[in-house]
């Protein structure tokens, strides 16, 4: 990086753009693909991987999460369910209520997607070195602790950090309230 001030700024960000662009377009959709013949999106894996982790989560629960309406959650679900990855099961006490999990198949394409994931970002670790990849770790997350203080975090707003494991989520940690692992609580 140059010394001068604006340059200095202008590479960063280009280096987080970088990053984010790769991360999203290079390590998870090509996982996908290779886990799957079927034409599953970004959206739709990581439904999956909701799911996964939190079986029995419903449509509304869903919508939330993605923020968008209660119908396109179902036709995203409905897609799923006709790819045979997802099932609903009837809350016994109100009908109305569908819960849902993944179905084996659909556990499969995770774990195949997982162990893809791990085998290529643990080939990146080898090549950055484990010192380099434990000192990136840590400047990762000094930086999003940093972001999520300077965040407007409200109810509605989730970043999916605590998505797969709540006692990560920044903004949790950070004494913020998220919308997403505080509506898990209210329907428990």
């Amino acid at each position: 990086m140059k010394s001068n001030g604006k340059l200095v700024m202008d590479e960063f960000i280009g280096h987080l753009q970088l990053m984010a662009f790769l991360t999203r377009h290079y390590i998870e959709s090509r996982f996908i693909e290779e886990a799957t013949e079927r034409p599953l999106s970004y959206v739709h894996m990581n439904l999956l991987r909701i799911l996964d982790n939190h079986p029995g989560e419903t449509v509304g629960d869903i919508a939330r999460y993605m923020k968008v309406s209660y119908p396109a959650a179902t036709k995203t679900i409905d897609k799923l369910v006709r790819f045979g990855l997802l099932k609903r099961r009837e809350n016994p006490h109100d009908r109305r209520i569908a819960h849902l999990h993944l179905t084996s198949s659909g556990k499969k394409i995770v774990e195949k997607y997982y162990s893809l994931k791990k085998a290529e970002i643990e080939k990146v670790i080898s090549d950055l070195g484990i010192e380099n990849a434990r000192l990136l770790n840590q400047q990762m997350h000094e930086f999003s602790k940093v972001l999520v203080n300077l965040a407007p975090i409200t109810k509605t707003v989730c970043m999916q950090c605590g998505t797969y494991d709540p006692d990560i989520c920044l903004v949790k940690t950070n004494g913020k309230s998220c919308g997403y692992l505080d509506s898990i609580k209210e329907s428990e």
